[in-house]
């Protein structure tokens, strides 16, 4: 029963001329074409929607928070700011020649910035770095690396 059925089928393959061959080859790609980016299209909705969706239900939640936050200090704006004590450790920082009190001032801030003010940092000393730069450091391990 297959075997008729293929015999029956081949010679209306061979019977198609190559102009028809090339039409029904670019049905199929084609095809695939539109296949392929109804899909696209309909995932990139799909994100889209799920972003909304998620964006929204964060914002429901800062509200709430933020909410939260109001009824439990009604009175923010009568608060002073705290101000915390600047504490001269009797370890001041080792700092090498040439290096502005200003430039001291501002990586002390930079450090204070990063770590926050809850945790205690202590800088111990501030040098110069080394004669070359990062760039040429890094010229240098690539250039002498071993294979």
């Amino acid at each position: 029963m297959v075997g008729s059925i293929l015999a029956n089928a081949a010679p209306a393959v061979a019977e198609l001329s190559l102009n028809e061959k090339w039409i029904s080859s670019a049905k199929v790609v084609l095809t695939g074409f539109i296949v392929v980016f109804a899909m696209l299209f309909l995932l990139i909705l799909v994100i889209k929607i799920y972003s909304t969706v998620v964006s929204k239900a964060q914002e429901k939640s800062i509200m709430k928070a933020h909410k939260k936050e109001k009824i439990a200090q009604p009175n923010d704006s009568l608060k002073k700011p705290v101000l915390h004590p600047v504490s001269k450790s009797p370890e001041a920082p080792v700092v090498q020649d040439g290096i502005d009190d200003e430039v001291i001032a501002v990586i002390a801030a930079a450090v204070s910035t990063i770590y926050g003010p809850k945790t205690k940092v202590k800088i111990k000393s501030v040098r110069k770095s080394g004669g070359r730069s990062a760039w040429a450091n890094a010229g240098i391990l690539e250039n002498t690396r071993p294979f």
